[in-house]
């Protein structure tokens, strides 16, 4: 009985970082004009790929918004988003590594 609820607990946690799109770590990126910025959630990572990408558009950039979208309906695991935006970010050239 208790590890079933353990394995309940661990459900739960695991089911609000996806409602939440939270990251485990949060990808810092640079951005001419607006500055470092700590992106922490698909949310925020959809606001940049949306709102103030420096870059061209290309193939991982779309692969990153969908996975941000995909995150919001439940769909992907925030981590996945994560992996997506700092590909994307490292393509555009603004990742801080």
């Amino acid at each position: 009985m208790g590890a079933r609820l353990s394995l309940e607990g661990q459900h739960s946690a695991t089911f609000r970082t996806m409602e939440t799109g939270r990251f485990d770590f949060p990808v810092t990126i640079a951005i001419d004009g607006v500055g470092i910025k700590s992106i922490s959630s698909a949310r925020e990572a959809a606001v940049v790929l949306e709102e103030q990408w420096p870059a061209a558009r290309g193939r991982k950039h779309e692969i990153a918004l969908k996975a941000c979208q995909n995150v919001t309906k439940g769909y992907v695991a925030p981590a996945l988003c994560r992996r997506a935006f700092e590909a994307a970010a490292r393509d555009a050239g603004i990742l801080l590594e």
